[in-house]
Formats: structure tokens, C-alpha cells, sequence
């Protein structure tokens, strides 16, 4: 096995890149998040969500995988007897996705034009027209940024996905209220960013792959049929993915309407910081799960993942605190009718914080039953269907909240028994310490609060008297961390990951 420090410092600098990244985005999305809120209003906003939620469930399908499948695609025909130039083969790429794009516009723009007039308003169905065939753009710049990370150069897919594409998009959406295009303004934004987008991630691909030489360049249509076939079941898993993560929307959307839909698309995007602690750790612990699986087996792995899960959660669990104290605040921001979905907020960062860290042990199960990692999609997906429908009509967007809540923790269950299966058997409270915490965080801090609110605090303002508890909570919580980690030195270690 590596040294601990070096196990620790491969994993922290993976983790940091991924996190500047991360905050780069968030940066740049919120100040469209507040436009878009706040200036064109919750209906038109909702509007907005839907269908670029469209756009995002379509293009895992139209990629055809390709985000994940072209590298092995480079490898093979940059190497042999007869290689081509790696541009020709991103040229080949880029009609695939171009081809499946095309139909799958149409169809979908079809599709949404007949949908009940119930589910569906008039504002929502031209949006769905206008904004779906912006797939097209959108999948030329995942299989071109993609392609620079054949060069293992990360900084276009940061430029492009983190700057070019919101801050156009703000730019545009802003300028476009200031003229009065109050309608259609999100909307002429999301295309001309898009369409920035496609061009800089053409330009990065170039630039790192090398010219394009389009005389020279020939499609082979079997070829690239047969690379279409071979394509299917990784577009498939990736729609399935891209569903489960966005179901929630879209039943809000066709149940409620575009105003709730605005608003549960805002409690989406301020969870974001919750979601990106995940995905900080996934970029580094993917590749270091498959390595400690071939070398040290998976009961090693088991212990490396469970580690994770308490790092990952440990972290989560601070940012839910922070979020309980801010969030009141950062909701009244966007305007009236946001504030009531503080609850919905709540329940929704609770559900992320579950599927985070008790989803990383699911790596596991992609590299050893990968069908039953797809089971887990599927099933957040029916409970979501069956239990959205069920609970909104009485709670609104808190119901939609708590059924995606309900999911995730049948999720973490079933991901447990099915790697026990595997030989996994983790101890069942193995990440039992920062869960008990926070509880005990929030009962001091509830308990702290209630003294505020009767005694030194009672005149102050009612936004500070709401933020003393989760704040004191979280104080409480840190507190108890670090007592922790210095009783049990290394419980919040990674080394068990083999790096090499």
C-alpha cells in the first residue's frame, strides 16, 4: 500500500480541482439564478426550468454515451496499422450525436406539442418548441470537451462549462429584461449560450487534438453504425440517470404548474452546494475504487468507501446546518412566494445529503453488478412517480420534497443489502457519529434558540431570531467533529484507497 500522505495528497488535490471547478460554476449560475428569479418573475422562470430540463434529458440520449465511450474510441484508431488523425475521429463523434440529436428534436418537440392543455400552458409549449432543438448544441459541446480530456487537460471543460456558458447566458438573459423581452428573454439566452458553448468547446478540441482537415476527413456509414449500436446501452444508462435526477421537476411542473415549478427549481439550484460536495470526491474516487477493487479486493474497498461515506456525509452534514440557517434569507432574495418553500429546501438538501454520501459505496456495484446500480435509478424513479402525484396535491412542493427524501433513504437501504451480497458488510452505524451530532447540534441549537427568543433576544429582528439555532447548531457541530476526529484519530482518513 502507498504511504497515508501520499493516499491523502493524490485524493485532496483531486478533490480541490474538482471543488474550484465547482465553485467556479456556482459562482457564475447564481447571479442568472437571481435574474431569472427575481426580475422575470416565478412563472416565467418555471417555464425556463422545464424546458432546459428537456434539453438536459435529452442530450444524454443523443450523445449516445460518447461523453464516456470516446475514449476508448481515441485509443483504438489513433493506434494500429493505419491511424487517423483524433480530430477525424471527434468529427465522427460530433455527426453520431448530430444524427440522433436531430431526431430526437423532433420527436420530443411532437411529442410536447400534444400533451393535455392540464399539464401543459401555452407559455411551456412554445418554450418546449424553441428550446429543444438547442440539443444539438449542447451535445457538441459534451463530446468536443469531452475529447480534451483525451489530453488530459481539464481547464477547457472549466472554461467552457463554467464561464463561457453561464456567463453568456447572464449577459443575454439580463440585456434581453432590460429590452422588454420579458417572455422569451431566458430562452434567446439559453440558445446564444449554447451556441457559445459549441463554438469554444470546437476551438478547445482543436486546439488540444490538433487541425481539423476537412478535406481529408470521410465518414464511414457502416462504421459509424456499428459504433451506434455499441453506443446504446451506455446512452441508455445515462438517460436513466439523467431521469432519476430530474423527475422531480418535471412532475412538479405538469402537476403544479410553471409559478411552482419556479419556485422548486430556485430550491434546486441552492442546493447545489450539497450535491457538488459529491461530485468534488467522485472525479478522484471513481478511478481509485476500480484500482483498490483489482488490487485489494472488495471487502478493502468496502472499508475505503465507508470512509468516504463519513467524510463525504461529515461535510454534507455542515453545509445542511448552514443551509437551515441561511436559507430563509436566500429564499426572501428572489421575491415574494419563494420564502414558503423553506421546508421543501430543507427536505430536498436532506434527500441530497443521503444519495451523496451513501451512494458513494454504489461505485461498488458498478463495476461488479452494474444492473442492479440501474435498479437504483429505476426505483428512485417509481417512488418518485407514485409518490409525488400521491403527496403534492395536499403539501404542494414540500410533498414533491419529502417523496424524493423518502426515495433516497429506500435507496441507501437497498445499496446496502445488495453489497452485503458482494461480501460487503459494513458496520451498520459506521457512519453513525456525524449523524448523532448533528442531532445533538440541533437539539442544543433549538434549545439555545428558544432561550434567545425568551430571553436576551426576545426585541431583536425575526429573520436573527430565526437563524440562531441552525447557527448555534452549527457550531455545536463542528465542536463535536473536531472532538471526534481527535479521540479517533484517522476515522476521517482515505489511505485505504490503493493509488497505484
Amino acid at each position: 500500500m502507498p504511504a497515508p500522505s501520499a493516499s491523502k495528497n493524490i485524493i485532496a488535490r483531486g478533490v480541490g480541482s474538482n471543488a474550484f471547478s465547482f465553485v467556479i460554476r456556482f459562482a457564475a449560475r447564481a447571479s442568472f439564478l437571481y435574474i431569472g428569479a427575481r426580475l422575470y418573475g416565478a412563472a416565467h422562470y418555471g417555464v425556463f426550468t422545464m424546458a432546459t430540463a428537456v434539453v438536459e434529458l435529452a442530450a444524454p440520449i443523443a450523445s449516445l454515451g460518447l461523453r464516456r465511450m470516446i475514449f476508448p474510441w481515441l485509443e483504438e484508431e489513433t493506434q494500429g496499422d493505419a491511424p487517423r488523425p483524433p480530430m477525424h475521429i471527434v468529427l465522427d463523434a460530433l455527426l453520431l450525436a448530430a444524427i440522433a440529436g436531430a431526431l430526437l428534436s423532433v420527436l420530443l418537440v411532437m411529442a410536447t406539442q400534444f400533451l393535455p392543455a392540464a399539464m401543459v400552458s401555452d407559455q411551456l409549449r412554445f418554450a418546449f418548441a424553441l428550446l429543444i432543438p438547442s440539443v444539438l448544441l449542447q451535445n457538441t459541446g459534451d463530446v468536443a470537451l469531452a475529447a480534451t480530456r483525451w489530453t488530459h487537460k481539464m481547464r477547457y471543460e472549466v472554461i467552457g462549462r463554467g464561464l463561457v456558458e453561464p456567463y453568456v447566458l447572464t449577459a443575454v438573459v439580463l440585456g434581453a429584461w432590460y429590452f422588454g423581452m420579458t417572455e422569451t428573454g431566458m430562452l434567446a439566452g439559453y440558445w446564444i449560450a449554447s451556441l457559445a458553448l459549441a463554438l469554444f468547446s470546437i476551438w478547445s478540441a482543436r486546439h488540444c487534438l490538433g487541425p481539423l482537415h476537412l478535406p481529408h476527413w470521410r465518414p464511414r456509414p457502416r462504421a459509424l453504425m456499428q459504433r451506434a449500436r455499441g453506443l446504446m446501452p451506455a446512452s441508455g444508462s445515462d438517460f436513466l440517470s439523467a431521469l432519476a435526477q430530474r423527475i422531480d421537476l418535471y412532475l412538479v411542473g405538469f402537476l403544479l404548474g410553471d409559478a411552482p415549478a419556479g419556485v422548486y427549481g430556485v430550491l434546486r439550484q441552492l442546493r447545489t452546494p450539497v450535491l457538488q460536495v459529491r461530485q468534488a470526491f467522485d472525479g478522484i474516487l471513481t478511478p481509485l475504487t476500480a484500482r483498490t477493487m483489482s488490487t485489494d479486493g472488495d471487502v478493502t474497498t468496502g472499508e475505503a468507501t465507508a470512509a468516504a461515506t463519513r467524510v463525504v456525509l461529515t461535510i454534507q452534514l455542515g453545509l445542511v446546518l448552514l443551509m437551515a440557517a441561511a436559507g430563509d434569507a436566500l429564499l426572501e432574495l428572489f421575491g415574494t412566494g419563494y420564502a414558503a418553500g423553506y421546508a421543501a429546501l430543507l427536505a430536498m438538501v436532506l434527500a441530497e445529503t443521503i444519495n451523496g454520501a451513501f451512494g458513494v459505496s454504489e461505485l461498488i456495484l458498478y463495476y461488479r453488478r452494474p444492473a442492479l446500480a440501474l435498479k437504483v435509478n429505476v426505483i428512485l424513479i417509481a417512488i418518485a412517480a407514485a409518490g409525488i402525484p400521491l403527496l403534492t396535491p395536499q403539501y404542494g412542493i414540500l410533498g414533491a420534497s419529502l417523496a424524493m427524501l423518502v426515495a433516497a433513504v429506500i435507496a441507501a437501504v437497498l445499496r446496502r443489502y445488495w453489497l452485503v451480497g458482494l461480501g460487503v458488510r459494513r458496520h451498520l452505524f459506521h457512519a453513525g457519529v456525524p449523524v448523532a451530532a448533528a442531532g445533538i447540534a440541533v437539539l442544543l441549537g433549538a434549545g439555545g434558540g428558544w432561550i434567545a427568543r425568551t430571553g436576551v433576544l426576545r426585541d431583536a429582528p425575526e429573520g436573527w431570531l430565526k437563524a440562531v439555532p441552525p447557527l448555534l447548531a452549527l457550531a455545536v457541530y463542528v465542536l463535536l467533529i473536531g472532538t471526534w476526529r481527535k479521540v479517533q484519530p484517522g476515522v476521517l482518513s482515505l489511505d485505504r484507497y490503493r493509488i497505484n
